[in-house]
């Protein structure tokens, strides 16, 4: 008899001929206080996807509700070096995520923006260039199980990657998902994008 918790292959693995797959990340993502985050709502559809998300119900404090902030990356190759790999373990194997970014700045307001960075648990949705074969893989979750915390945090005085600014990674280690993916969905017209410009702020 097979273990319970054995996960099964339930789909056959191939190349869609139509739709390749190919590398790259637009150059916005979003990023919220996963403190500040209540639940995310699950994919509603039948047969439903465990690692497909349609909102992020936010959090409310006396009536105001929080909100998230976006990153906006310059360069042919934003937010190079983020990604997901396999870490082995004893019972089951899980799976560290990393996402990279960089503060184009180094004065007192990026030092303080930088401070809170540090000791902070985050969750980021970034956007992929390429949108998945069912055109639902282009917005990425990094950090919603565990939150992603301040692994590294580096400035450069003359480093051409981040023009004397700082380079962060923010990294959650041990999450049980692969990768898990925001498409919203509440049978109005408003797109995944448009949702998400409606919950950051950079005032």
């Amino acid at each position: 008899m097979a273990n319970l918790c054995e996960k099964l292959i339930a789909g056959c693995v191939g190349a869609d001929c139509d739709n390749p797959i190919f590398e790259g990340m637009e150059a916005k993502a979003y990023i919220f206080n996963k403190s500040e985050i209540a639940s995310f709502t699950d994919d509603a559809s039948t047969p439903a996807n465990p690692n497909l998300k349609t909102a992020i119900v936010m959090k409310e404090n006396e009536g105001v509700s929080y909100t998230g902030y976006t990153i906006t990356q310059l360069g042919k190759t934003p937010f190079t070096g983020t990604n997901t790999t396999l870490t082995e373990g004893n019972v089951a194997n899980t799976f560290t995520e990393t996402f990279n970014f960089v503060v184009p700045d180094n004065s007192p307001t990026a030092a303080m923006l930088l401070d809170n960075i540090a000791n902070g648990k985050f969750v980021v949705v970034a956007k992929n260039s390429y949108e998945g074969s069912d055109r639902k893989g282009q917005f990425q979750i990094y950090g919603a199980k565990k939150g992603l915390v301040c692994t590294a945090m580096e400035r450069q005085a003359y480093s051409d990657d981040n023009s004397g600014g700082w380079a962060v990674t923010l990294t959650a280690e041990k999450t049980p998902n692969s990768a898990l993916f925001l498409e919203h969905k509440t049978g109005t017209d408003v797109d995944t994008e448009t949702y998400l410009e409606g919950l950051v702020s950079c005032e």
